[in-house]
């Protein structure tokens, strides 16, 4: 299969592991490998982030992140794993199916699988913050399982994990939402290209777990936990190319995904059983520092 053409995403393929394990300041390194100008680290997260369900990047590089079931913020340093701070919406904290985290216009999204979109501020480690609320109306058409910021072109997306039998639309979609609106357009959607998604991932089904876009590009990047797979759009929703995640050690169910401005991949897996992980794959050219200093 090939590799994805988007700047990073080469990384994914074919990695040789070499494993080590160290607990350091709430955060475990379980893995290593590098190649030569790439790597890849991944971090075992503290147990309170085990449904970790989200990621977001702030335009200066700092990592948010969403449990499942409760809007507890976490603030993650993707270099070590350590939670650098937490917060929560609402009070008391709100409960919810949180299915994505977003971050725009000097704002934190939280959207759930019904398609309520919460508004709010970047609160200080154990703030309580206020929140605005907006009913999408997504829900009606379908199950959203991952929220991105494009910001580009100043929009949030919301991805479809499955369709509702009596929904107005028939394919899975990405959904746009544009600050100031409330409910979405449902004519305002990126169409998933599925068939040649089976085609190139050689899977029966595609069921999306998160989405990113690319700050430098614009390249749109699907994650699907079920497939183990990531797709790339580009912005008219033209399919590229993609990828599978490689060995199902590193990758036990994939529901959050970002993209640093240097071309850092981070995806995020759910724990189940164990502790979820953060895993970082570096941008090709880019030396992975695979060690703390601190």
């Amino acid at each position: 299969m090939n590799g994805i053409s988007y700047r990073c995403i080469i990384v994914l393929l074919l990695f040789s592991t070499s494993a080590c394990t160290k607990e350091q300041h709430g955060a475990s390194e379980v893995a290593q490998s590098s190649l030569p100008g790439e790597g890849r680290l991944q971090w075992q997260l503290p147990s309170r982030l085990q449904e970790i369900s989200g990621l977001a990047l702030t335009p200066d590089g700092r990592l948010f992140a969403v449990d499942d079931e409760q809007a507890i913020i976490y603030q993650i340093d993707y270099t070590s794993g350590r939670l650098v701070k937490a917060f929560a919406v609402g009070k008391p904290a709100l409960r919810g199916d949180f299915e994505g985290i977003a971050y725009l216009d000097e704002s934190l999204f939280l959207v759930t699988s019904g398609g309520t979109l919460f508004r709010f501020d970047e609160g200080d480690d154990g703030e309580r913050v206020a929140y605005q609320k907006t009913e999408t109306g997504l829900g009606e058409q379908c199950e959203i399982e991952g929220l991105a910021q494009d910001v580009k072109n100043g929009r949030l997306l919301l991805v479809c994990k499955d369709v509702h039998k009596k929904a107005d639309v028939a394919a899975l979609s990405i959904f746009i939402w544009r600050p100031g609106s409330r409910r979405v357009d449902i004519d305002d959607r990126i169409e998933l290209p599925i068939e040649e998604i089976l085609v190139h991932t050689q899977t029966e089904d595609f069921h999306p777990s998160g989405i990113a876009v690319d700050p430098l590009s614009g390249a749109i990047l699907v994650v699907a936990a079920r497939q183990r797979t990531v797709i790339e759009l580009d912005q008219k929703g033209n399919f590229v190319n993609a990828t599978m995640l490689s060995p199902a050690k590193w990758h036990m169910q994939a529901e959050g995904i970002e993209i640093t401005a240097a071309g850092q991949l981070i995806i995020s897996d759910e724990g189940g059983r164990s502790r979820a992980k953060l895993t970082v794959y570096a941008a090709p050219g880019m030396e992975m520092n695979t060690h703390n200093d601190q």
